[in-house]
């Protein structure tokens, strides 16, 4: 027997830099977190409009909803904000990095099975 979880549009997660208009939100997010609101460039996690979990992209500090699970969206926005600090440090990450011109890529071409590879 298997429990099958019914999603909504309710249940979508949006990771996006906060707004001014968030602040009252963010206040009363770092009120019930018992912390104080960090300070810097924001992001945030809302599922289903409301604001679950902030970040901060510089230090990385974050509050997040103790009346919801949040440690999966947790996880989300600190990769998220470690991923612009690492732009931001001019390090280039991902699929991008791999790609770039000037990369130097090994070259070994796939053989058949069976069949041996001699280095001249």
């Amino acid at each position: 027997m298997y429990y099958k979880h019914e999603t909504s549009e309710s249940d979508s997660i949006t990771i996006r830099h906060a707004r001014t208009e968030d602040h009252t939100e963010l206040v009363r997010l770092a009120e019930r977190d018992s912390a104080e609101l960090p300070a810097g460039e924001l992001l945030v996690a809302a599922v289903g409009g409301e604001l679950r979990a902030a970040t901060a992209v510089a230090s990385g500090e974050t509050i997040a909803d103790p009346f919801h699970p949040t440690s999966q969206i947790v996880r989300l926005i600190s990769a998220r904000a470690e991923q612009l600090r690492g732009t931001a440090n001019g390090h280039r990450r991902g699929l991008a990095a791999l790609l770039r011109p000037g990369r130097v890529r090994t070259a070994i071409s796939p053989q058949p099975a069976g069949t041996l590879r001699t280095f001249s």
